[in-house]
């Protein structure tokens, strides 16, 4: 089997300098050498002959991506578009799916914050209305649930935005129970998953969601710019591509049956010129993943394994620290969320206090950035502060250690220094 961990970095992710300790994984990714090299190849070959690319071969890369990726997610390829990032995708669905005036959308208080603004820019421009679930986890998976049937029950609404994973804190959500009970009520199911491919197994043709968002280049090896939002055959004449572009297709259109397996592919493959590149290297970072990691199983594992040491390296350095997490210990993965214990550095820090908060995330973000090289990030939820560790293939535990120290050095930092509270 590889070995993972530091020597692995240095081998496959040598762009990262030497004094950079990366362990936020979950916010932007990182791409290995191999795939960097084939976006460069791809945008090279873009830029050196637009006319032949753009008219005789971005299509078909864009076609064998969506082939590619198919089988990761357990989904038939005419079920799949790829757009740009998941926010792109939850606005396609959002804007684009026949919302009017007096409906009704269902979502977290844990949206995330782009996906939240799009649902408050279509009821301050469309009227549409909303209504917050209160999460606060640790919860239960069945308590989630049945704060989603509560507000469905008494709201009725036309569509539910969820996550499959949350961003902060870094959990998993039972999407596949919430498709369910949307179902059952007939609610229209747009899920965010921006975090899942790659770090959750997915089965998207047997979950069967009405919409299904992920991003690439978090946990999937590929550079920023591709998504894959998977859209329920019964929405494949409703949904166009953002912006509409030359590929509109009526939903009214007569259609013979090779055009209909096709539509996803027809309205989403061009809708205006952009860089292509990251599209292109799809293909080559399940090979990588396959070659070098030993498969979604194995990656999976040993990333789940890793943010289980990182999390009691977050308990040997703040012992008063609380990992979130239920008793069914179905919200791990390979991201570990902490609740700090703020008051060891400050009896008079109130995180329910946005301003307070939105001070001390911009201080100890940039002090461990600039003076130690890493990236903890920090957030509040509950009324408490956390923080959070991503694990991949390129982590090992003594990562974790250095940064847990440099977040207490950021965090005395803060509250000693003269930008005291």
């Amino acid at each position: 089997m590889p070995k993972f961990g530091r020597s692995f970095r240095k081998k496959h992710f040598s762009q990262v300098p030497d004094h950079v300790v990366p362990v936020n994984n979950g916010s932007y990714g990182l791409p290995p050498e191999e795939v960097i090299r084939e976006y460069h190849s791809a945008f090279n070959k873009d830029v050196a002959y637009p006319d032949e690319f753009i008219r005789l071969r971005q299509q078909e890369q864009y076609r064998r991506a969506v082939r590619s990726v198919a089988p990761v997610v357990k989904c038939a390829p005419e079920n799949l578009a790829l757009v740009e990032n998941a926010t792109t995708a939850v606005n396609t669905v959002l804007q684009l799916v026949d919302l009017k005036k007096g409906d009704v959308v269902v979502m977290p208080t844990s949206t995330y914050g782009a996906c939240a603004n799009t649902v408050r820019y279509l009821h301050d421009y469309r009227g549409i209305e909303f209504v917050w679930v209160e999460i606060v986890y640790p919860l239960l998976d069945s308590e989630v649930v049945a704060k989603f049937r509560a507000a469905f029950e008494k709201h009725r609404p036309k569509l539910a935005l969820f996550d499959a994973v949350v961003l902060m804190p870094g959990v998993k959500v039972p999407w596949e129970s919430l498709v369910e009970l949307c179902k059952e009520f007939g609610v229209i199911s747009l899920v965010d998953g921006a975090h899942a491919i790659g770090l959750i197994p997915l089965e998207l043709d047997a979950a069967a969601p009405d919409f299904f968002c992920s991003n690439l280049h978090k946990w999937f090896h590929v550079p920023r710019g591709c998504a894959l939002l998977y859209v329920h055959p019964r929405f494949h004449r409703t949904i166009q591509s953002l912006p509409v572009s030359h590929n509109y297709v009526s939903p009214d259109a007569e259609l013979t049956k090779e055009e209909e397996a096709d539509l996803l592919f027809h309205k989403f493959a061009f809708n205006g010129l952009r860089t292509f590149a990251a599209i292109a290297t799809v293909p080559k970072a399940i090979e990588f993943r396959n070659e070098n990691g030993g498969g979604e199983e194995n990656i999976r594992n040993y990333c789940y394994e890793l943010a289980g040491k990182a999390a009691q390296i977050v308990l040997k350095q703040w012992p008063e620290a609380r990992i979130i997490e239920n008793k069914e210990k179905t919200l791990s993965n390979a991201m570990v969320s902490f609740f700090l214990p703020i008051e060891e550095y400050s009896k008079d820090f109130d995180a329910n206090d946005s301003a307070a908060l939105a001070k001390l995330i911009e201080f100890v973000s940039e002090w461990q950035l600039s003076r130690r090289h890493t990236f903890v990030p920090i957030n509040g939820h509950g009324g408490k502060v956390l923080g959070r560790l991503s694990a991949q293939l390129y982590n090992e535990p003594g990562d974790y250690v250095y940064a847990c120290k440099a977040l207490d050095a950021a965090l005395k930092a803060y509250f000693q220094d003269n930008l005291k509270l």
